[in-house]
């Protein structure tokens, strides 16, 4: 833990106009205080990345935690769990049957029952887990606290940018590349995979566009994520597809530098 002595608060008034956004993935953890005046700056509490087994993780997280006690001020927060491991099913399922959720994730990953948390839409539910303890941990210290999949933030939050084309939306991040794809607004698919080159994102990208049929002289991708991977990967997909985009980002999540879960989480 950071000592005391240096630790220093930021000084923001009144906590009930701020909301903290923390995103919380296997490689980092970042936290934003954003004001409800939308024209102020966004405040970066931490941002901290790093490089730890899944053995330690929760102890990585649980510490940045506590070396910025500043985040465990009475705010109204959302926290989006940024987890590969992820399944969708149909809402009608598990609605109010939150008993079933366990084993219906179980059935596709392993998780222990308290580890398996769900985000539910009006057509689909995601149900996710990142490791051991995390979801008792977030609920013991964040009571309160909006708990949200990082796929089922993209999913809501792109589904009502209105085009009349099939969109698919990729984010690029350390080691991951997440997928959503929509025809109009109905959810075709939400999934994470993996890349080592940008060649492994322009794969996954074409089998999601042959599997659901959707054809690339009409299809358009918006891509996020790092410039130095997206901007050439975009050169090169405009070979191949005809719309081939980046994803436009609120202004003020930009200057403070928040990755796509935390700025999308910026809209109530």
């Amino acid at each position: 833990m950071n000592d005391s002595s240096t630790y220093q608060a930021v000084r923001i008034g009144d906590i009930a106009e701020w909301k903290l956004i923390c995103v919380i993935s296997e490689s980092g953890m970042s936290a934003y205080l954003k004001h409800s005046n939308p024209t102020q700056d966004v405040i970066s509490l931490f941002d901290e990345s790093w490089d730890v087994n899944e053995e330690t993780l929760l102890e990585r997280i649980e510490n940045v935690v506590y070396d910025h006690p500043q985040v465990l001020d009475d705010f109204s927060a959302d926290i989006a769990v940024v987890a590969p491991k992820s399944i969708w099913v149909p809402t009608e399922l598990v609605h109010d049957r939150e008993e079933d959720i366990p084993e219906l994730y179980n059935n596709v990953y392993s998780a222990a029952d308290e580890d398996v948390m769900a985000d539910e839409d009006v057509e689909a539910t995601c149900l996710f887990s990142l490791v051991p303890g995390l979801r008792s941990f977030l609920q013991r210290t964040f009571p309160g606290a909006r708990i949200h999949s990082h796929l089922a933030v993209m999913t809501s939050r792109f589904r009502d940018r209105s085009s009349d084309m099939p969109r698919v939306y990729i984010d690029i991040r350390h080691n991951w590349a997440d997928f959503v794809a929509f025809d109009r607004r109905n959810l075709l698919m939400a999934a994470s995979h993996p890349w080592k080159e940008p060649s492994d994102i322009e794969y996954s990208l074409f089998n999601i566009l042959n599997v659901y049929g959707l054809d690339p002289e009409v299809v358009q991708v918006s891509l996020s994520g790092p410039r130095d991977v997206k901007n050439p990967l975009m050169h090169d997909l405009r070979k191949y597809v005809t719309y081939v985009m980046l994803t436009m980002m609120p202004g003020i999540g930009v200057k403070a530098g928040m990755p796509l879960i935390g700025a999308l989480l910026m809209r109530n």
